[in-house]
């Protein structure tokens, strides 16, 4: 009896043990879950190329790459790791958009998808692929989405497949100063402005294609206008309705700086600018006043001991 328990208990031990092997086996095949990370590979490929070992780098990269059951979003990944190395570094603008469209291609949901599309666009105009760069800019632009924001409207061109409407050529007119304007009016003139526009798009299009909408001192540039673009919208919905302009109190505020501003001119003779210089007192009042209250809310300190 004690003999045959034994020899089930070993019988099961066996047992499970095999199991647990063809679990093993089954799940580091190629359709099991169990895959090599590759972490060791990627920390060293990333260190060559902190030193600028930037070939180096791209081999163990592909070393990775020449596992045959290495999932789609790794071989992404590194496609898109060596299409960078290949541009930033070693300025190889064909293998660069090689990778790019590989990186693109296996994993179309990837964070990284958009800013390989614009280094593959830089790519194909580097390389002198202009036709091919326009292309693959087109791409990005939902030409259905434009038409139904101008549905029923005239176009008046097109650069590849995009479109420019009429509408688009009367609103940039309008924005330009009244003297400006003068000079697109009438067919002609309206012509004349919608060469000028298209010249400009294609400047921009092919600045775009060149990558540089990422050169640091635009992005500044348009960080410091995106600011100012936004204080001015803020003044203009907070603090303008704040501030009260009592045309009564207009001949009292040229009496009480009559000496300093005015001088011996009467109110009659300086009254637009009284009214002017009145208006912008306000102004700043009520925009100090603001400030004021933001400051409370904010904490603000000055330390104006350190500032020489």
């Amino acid at each position: 009896m004690g003999n045959k328990s034994t020899i089930s208990l070993i019988s099961l031990v066996v047992s499970a043990a095999t199991l647990i092997l063809v679990l093993y086996v089954i799940i580091a095949s190629p359709g099991g879950s169990l895959k090599k990370d590759y972490k060791i590979e990627k920390n060293l490929a990333g260190e060559l190329a902190d030193n600028n070992l930037y070939a180096a780098s791209i081999d163990e990269y592909t070393k990775i790459l020449d596992d045959p059951d290495l999932d789609i979003e790794t071989r992404a990944n590194i496609n898109y790791m060596i299409a960078k190395t290949y541009f930033d570094n070693l300025f190889d603008y064909e293998k660069a958009a090689a990778h790019y469209i590989k990186a693109r291609s296996l994993n179309p949901e990837a964070g990284f998808y958009n800013e390989a599309g614009k280094n593959l666009i830089a790519c194909l105009e580097k390389m002198g692929r202009i036709v091919d760069a326009k292309r693959e800019l087109d791409k990005t632009v939902n030409i259905d989405s434009v038409y139904a924001a101008h549905e029923g409207e005239t176009v008046v061109a097109r650069i590849g497949e995009v479109p420019i409407f009429l509408s688009e050529i009367d609103n940039e007119i309008q924005s330009l100063p009244p003297e400006a304007q003068g000079r697109f009016l009438g067919r002609e003139g309206k012509l004349a402005f919608l060469n000028q526009f298209v010249g400009m798009e294609l400047m921009y299009r092919a600045a775009v294609r060149e990558g540089f909408n990422d050169d640091a001192d635009i992005i500044s540039k348009k960080q410091a206008l995106e600011k100012q673009l936004l204080i001015e919208k803020y003044i203009i919905e907070n603090v303008m309705p704040e501030i009260n302009i009592d045309t009564s109190d207009v001949r009292n505020y040229y009496l009480a700086n009559k000496e300093m501003k005015y001088g011996d001119k009467s109110y009659e003779e300086v009254k637009t600018q009284v009214l002017i210089d009145y208006q912008q007192e306000k102004a700043q009042q009520a925009f100090s006043d603001y400030v004021a209250r933001l400051s409370v809310v904010e904490k603000v300190r000055i330390f104006e001991e350190n500032v020489k």
